[in-house]
């Protein structure tokens, strides 16, 4: 398919140059930005906001390649065929190589739960479709708090393909038309279309409208990992550029005006990556600062670089340098980073990282020099580039598949070594464990004022001993990332959604009900609360969304479907008119301006539901891990000792803060401390049970096992009256 574009409009002015032609400045830009992303990513820490980088990415990608095929429009006509193979020989042989490697060496290094899931991060990465996957598990907040893939800036990639899965077609339906009317018809018979400027100027319609649209949505979604993740919320960034490519085509800018672009432009996306944290809601209308920042430094050299313009700056030869290379750096620093800290187990020091940085940057130069332009420069055919893609995506699911058969194997032999009991047998016998307990009322009532279980001060002891790793562990390491509670689909509003289905569990037909309010640490205790429901008979209804934290609640900390589901929440839950409601979410160790909106977020919420729930009860919230389980228990040389995290007082104050205001407001409070901790140590194995799946949530089994301590504590804070009888 071949769209003919008149001169006459492109270049209404002699002498300017096409959008897709090779700028120097514009390699610099590139530079710019890599650079913005690796040192942020190595924990420089001036430039925390330095991820912005990745959207002065999308703004250039979206110029050079609308500008490119404007261009090809200009000298005969636009061809997908050609367009695609350019960006097959571009993208695909890097982006193998890649990750092949990270496979091999993820499976080479790391334990094998988390090389498991680099095997299928890197299939999903082979398909361009990585956003997808790492959204999928984003709307889930307890996959959100383990720690990153090492082929999570695969996103990115995943991003611009998809839009150039549409937008080249686009462009050219737009130009030429569909060919419904008798005149289009004939061009399409020959081949060859006549454009006028006016479908250029729809072309800049269309696109115009398409930026906008997206901006509106992203603005709507800030904040959440559906936005972060979401080709309809990052669109317009890449659209930002198409625009600018589309309006500055045979166009040229006043010098003066080209030299304050460039540099406002270069000040702003500079202010970004200093100004930003990972706090600021991304992308929505913070990320117009690093977008319309790069767009004005593109806009700058439309023309020609002024001669006290930033594009001299941008066109210094270490910038090109960097600035070619951008691509394998980009592609290599993040896996290093990743799989280093994954191996030592513990965060790199900020020096340990740039010198990572700078061998990923030697891998790139290599990679450039030796692999990525030879294969570039060579004359691919359109079948070659078909079957590049597919050899592509074979060979990283061949030796994903070849990893996981292997992983695979390794799981069942430590299941008949030591096996595990079925979840419902495991459930059975915790239910025998709590009657049991039941009839240890010393224990229950200690450990509901506060005081440590029996089990715990037995495995902070053999902590201090240097015991081993008991043997056989519930849940099995194996499945230890999947071994939350989850709720039935609906009963809670996930990522972006600002209500959910209003479901009843427990004893549905009960009239004393108990509504439980939170975000996933509401969640994790659904296990406990739903054993207490069922032996007391008490109806549960649980308003629940995850990553909502209680400092979200109020004020400007959280999203906005996060403080409307607070809205709407509290409102159904006091329609209720519950006989107790449960509130509870993640802030233990939360500092400064975060503790504070904690406090505010608990106080407002014990506060409103008084005037329509009997009783209100806070569940304290559980220490803070030091170390991801899986990586813990799966380390070389892993002890009891290891794995004991310190919970020292200055960590627990907002904890005591939250029980103060508790009690303050006439509300109870039940203090979780001894259920995991005994003098301030805090064993993440305790009694072969595994207390936590990720670094703040508990497991489901352990959760079960806290049902008899968790009724008590519950009958505790309402006992005043005689309500949890």
């Amino acid at each position: 398919m071949r769209a003919v574009v008149p001169r006459s409009w492109l270049a209404r002015k002699e002498g300017a140059k096409p959008a897709g032609g090779h700028r120097d400045d514009l390699q610099g830009l590139r530079a710019v930005a890599v650079l913005l992303v690796v040192l942020c990513h190595a924990g420089v820490t001036r430039l925390q906001g330095g991820f912005v980088g990745v959207d002065v990415f999308f703004v250039l990608s979206g110029f050079l390649i609308t500008g490119l095929l404007l261009k090809q429009a200009a000298d005969g006509g636009v061809s997908l065929v050609e367009f695609y193979s350019r960006r097959a020989r571009r993208i695909l042989p890097a982006a193998a190589l890649t990750l092949v490697v990270t496979d091999i060496v993820a499976y080479q290094l790391l334990n094998f739960v988390r090389a498991r899931e680099v095997m299928w991060d890197s299939i999903w990465a082979s398909l361009f479709a990585a956003n997808v996957h790492f959204a999928q598990q984003g709307t889930d907040y307890f996959a959100r708090a383990q720690p990153p893939s090492p082929l999570q800036n695969f996103w990115t990639l995943a991003i611009e393909e998809q839009f150039y899965l549409v937008w080249p077609s686009l462009l050219v339906t737009v130009l030429v038309g569909v060919g419904l009317t008798r005149r289009a018809r004939a061009q399409r018979r020959h081949r060859h279309w006549h454009v006028t400027g006016s479908a250029l100027r729809r072309l800049l319609l269309v696109a115009g409208l398409i930026t906008v649209g997206s901006l509106c949505w992203s603005v709507y979604m800030a904040g959440s990992m559906a936005s972060y993740f979401s080709p309809l919320a990052r669109a317009w960034e890449l659209g930002l550029g198409a625009v600018l490519a589309i309006a500055t085509t045979g166009r040229t800018v006043p010098a003066g005006l080209r030299t304050v672009l460039g540099w406002v432009g270069l000040a702003a996306i500079a202010a970004a990556g200093v100004l930003f944290t990972s706090d600021t809601p991304f992308p929505g209308s913070a990320a117009l600062l690093p977008t319309l920042g790069a767009a004005g430094v593109i806009a700058a050299g439309v023309g020609g670089t002024p001669r006290l313009g930033a594009g001299r700056l941008l066109a210094l030869p270490a910038l090109r340098y960097i600035g070619d290379r951008s691509y394998a750096l980009y592609l290599w620093h993040w896996p290093i980073l990743i799989i280093a800290v994954d191996y030592e187990g513990h965060e790199l020091s900020t020096p340990v990282k740039l010198l990572l940085v700078a061998g990923a940057f030697a891998l790139s130069i290599v990679t450039y020099r030796l692999y990525e332009n030879p294969i570039r420069r060579m004359d691919w055919s359109p079948s070659a580039c078909a079957f590049a893609f597919s050899a592509s995506v074979a060979a990283v699911v061949a030796v994903a598949a070849f990893s996981l058969s292997s992983i695979d194997a390794t799981i069942e032999r430590r299941a008949a070594a030591a096996p595990s009991p079925r979840l419902s047998d495991e459930i059975t016998a915790l239910a025998k464990e709590s009657a049991k307990l039941d009839g240890e009322s010393a224990n229950l009532e200690l450990a509901a004022a506060g005081g440590a279980l029996p089990r715990v001060v037995a495995s902070v002891q053999a902590a201090r001993r240097g015991a081993p790793i008991p043997s056989p562990l519930y849940p099995d390491v194996g499945g230890l990332l999947d071994a939350g509670y989850k709720l039935p689909g609906g009963c809670a509003a996930g990522d972006g959604q600002s209500s959910s289905s209003i479901c009843t569990l427990g004893a549905s037909s009960s009239d004393r009900s108990i509504a439980v309010i939170g975000d996933s640490h509401a969640q994790m205790w659904m296990p406990a609360i739903l054993a207490m429901a069922e032996k007391d008979r008490w109806k549960v209804v649980p308003f629940i969304k995850s990553a909502c934290t209680p400092a979200r609640w109020i004020g400007g900390l959280g999203s906005s479907d996060c403080r409307a589901w607070y809205g709407w929440a509290t409102e159904h839950a006091a329609a209720l008119h519950p006989k107790v409601t449960i509130v509870t979410g993640a802030y233990a160790g939360a500092t400064g301006r975060e503790a504070d909106a904690v406090i505010t977020g608990v106080g407002s919420i014990a506060r409103r539901l008084r005037r329509a729930s009997k009783h209100v009860v806070v569940v304290g919230d559980p220490p803070i891990q030091e170390r991801e389980p899986v990586d813990c228990v799966l380390a070389r040389h892993a002890t009891m000792q290891t794995c004991t995290t310190s919970w020292g007082l200055d960590q627990q104050s907002t904890v005591r803060a939250v029980s103060d205001l508790a009690d303050r407001d006439g509300a109870g409070f039940m203090d979780t401390t001894g259920w995991f901790c005994f003098q301030s140590e805090c064993p993440l194995v305790i009694a072969h049970r595994i207390a936590f799946f990720d670094r703040a949530h508990i497991t489901q089994v352990y959760a079960l096992q806290l049902a008899g301590p968790f009724r008590e504590a519950f009958r505790r804070g309402v006992a005043e009256d005689g309500a949890g009888a």
